[in-house]
Parts: structure tokens; C-alpha cells; sequence
């Protein structure tokens, strides 16, 4: 059994766990605490991705080891977790819920530094799916409302802002998916191709 003190890195067996992120003394790696388990970074996001879908820690493990057995290699944790988040988000049955797997698949590809845009938009979808099935049990009526953008204001950038206050039907909203906004510059940096537009959606009778 590998000792709760040994680097996930190295393997080497510290003189003392640690309680908040330390480099290891041998090979120099980063060490991370979660849930009193010495992680790399890698299990780190992996942990928290799940966590905020309420997927306990051992399902994760779990799931990395059945990849692992499968694949004839070691799977990373962020691999265990992405898989878990694709099974999620087609097993959920409530609109808002599988809302925000979305929401937190597409922010797992934005910590990797990878294109997260058409997930973003299927979190957003999710909200406008979640109003028309609220249409259809008859406690919203969509015909008498507009479908408006919100931004953070001045703190959005000039794209996003030029969307303040503009409305959409239902059906409009559905077809044009004016959010996330492609062009978003919020936190763009080198070797993105979008930035994280933190617009949504609100409603106006």
C-alpha cells in the first residue's frame, strides 16, 4: 500500500504530510492537498471538476482505475473525469442540471488551455431549454416574454457589452445563440481562440 506520505510524483516518503502545497525536496514537483490525499495538480482539477458535480472522490478513483485496466496503461485523472462529466451530462434528465455539467466541462477544457466555446453554448442551451419546459408544465408563459442578455456591465468586455439589454424570442435565442459570444475577450491570452464570456440569460415580460 502506497503510504500516505509518498510523493504522487516520485513516490519518495515525505517526512511529514503536508497541509497545503509544497514542492517535493526530491524530484521538485508540486504537491497538492484534497480531500487528505497528496495529489498532482493533474488529480487536483480532476478532484475539484467532480466535486462540484457532487461526484465523490472514489467514484473518480474508481473510474481512473477501470480506464486504466482497459487501456493496458495508467489513465490520468483528468481522463477518469472527463469521462465521468460525458456520462453525467447524458444521463441527467433535468434541463438546469445538465446545465451545469456543461458549465463545468467547458470550464475543465478552459483550465487545459482548450476550445470550450460549443460547451459553453450547450450550457446556455440548457438554460433556454430549462424555461421552455417550464413553458410546457405552465408555470412560465415564454410568448409574453423576451429573452434578454446580461453582462457584467463595465466590466465586460466591448463585444459583450454591445449585448446589454438585447432581446430575443424563444425561438430566436434557440436558433442564433448570441451566448457565449464567440468574440468574447474576457481573459483571451495567447494560444486561446475565445475568451470567457460570463453573459447569460434573463427574462423580460
Amino acid at each position: 500500500m502506497t503510504s500516505p506520505r509518498a510523493c504522487p510524483h516520485c513516490g519518495v516518503v515525505l517526512d511529514r504530510a503536508p497541509t497545503r502545497r509544497v514542492r517535493c525536496a526530491d524530484c521538485g514537483q508540486p504537491i497538492l492537498v484534497r480531500k487528505g490525499r497528496l495529489c498532482t495538480e493533474d488529480e487536483t482539477k480532476a478532484i475539484d471538476a467532480c466535486a462540484r458535480v457532487a461526484v465523490p472522490v472514489d467514484r473518480l478513483w474508481e473510474a481512473r482505475e477501470s480506464l486504466s485496466r482497459k487501456w493496458g496503461r495508467r489513465a490520468s485523472a483528468a481522463e477518469a473525469a472527463w469521462g465521468i462529466l460525458n456520462e453525467l451530462v447524458v444521463t441527467t434528465p433535468d434541463f438546469h442540471d445538465r446545465g451545469m455539467i456543461y458549465f463545468q466541462m467547458a470550464r475543465f477544457l478552459w483550465d487545459e488551455g482548450r476550445d470550450h466555446l460549443e460547451l459553453a453554448r450547450q450550457c446556455r442551451q440548457m438554460e433556454l431549454a430549462n424555461w421552455k419546459h417550464s413553458a410546457e408544465d405552465g408555470v412560465l408563459d415564454l410568448k409574453r416574454a423576451r429573452i434578454v442578455v446580461i453582462t457584467a456591465k463595465e466590466i465586460s468586455c466591448p463585444e459583450c457589452r454591445a449585448l446589454e439589454g438585447v432581446g430575443f424570442t424563444y425561438e430566436e435565442a434557440v436558433e442564433r445563440a448570441p451566448l457565449p459570444v464567440a468574440a468574447c475577450t474576457h481573459e483571451l491570452s495567447p494560444g486561446r481562440s475565445h475568451g470567457w464570456c460570463r453573459c447569460c440569460y434573463g427574462l423580460r415580460f
